[in-house]
């Protein structure tokens, strides 16, 4: 399911069952992201962030104490990108919705620029044969 960011929270504790999500991934690497992964999540979760940020993060404590979350960051975790890959293959996990643009290999240092400038309303970028 694909929803605006606005309405993510909304969506996400009305189709839980605990007032929020088990585990949330950060991907996206905004300062707007951030703050709806923690918010998306309901108490005692985890919420991984994958994402890379060209600011530094702050914690708002003060509104995060009820909720006791664990937070997992660090880089991507190959061990399980078979599974993932299969998961995507066999059509259990559509992620065609966040490829923004596909450049050829040969095209790769515009696709950089792209993607490191956030330009054009980027998310991912598929390099394609």
């Amino acid at each position: 399911m694909v929803v605006e960011p606005e309405k993510c929270i909304e969506l996400v504790k009305k189709e839980s069952e605990n007032g929020g999500a088990d585990v949330v991934m950060e991907v996206a690497g905004t300062e707007e992201s951030f703050q709806t992964a923690y918010m998306a999540a309901r108490p005692n979760a985890i919420v991984t962030i994958v994402a890379l940020y060209d600011k530094p993060m702050i914690l708002p404590l003060p509104d995060m104490y009820v909720k006791n979350l664990t937070f997992k960051t660090g880089g991507v975790d190959a061990c399980d990108c078979n599974e993932i890959l299969s998961l995507i293959e066999q059509g259990k996990i559509d992620t065609t919705h966040l490829i923004t643009h596909k450049f050829p290999l040969k095209d790769i240092e515009k696709a950089y620029e792209i993607f490191e400038n956030k330009l054009e309303n980027v998310i991912k970028i598929a390099i394609v044969n």
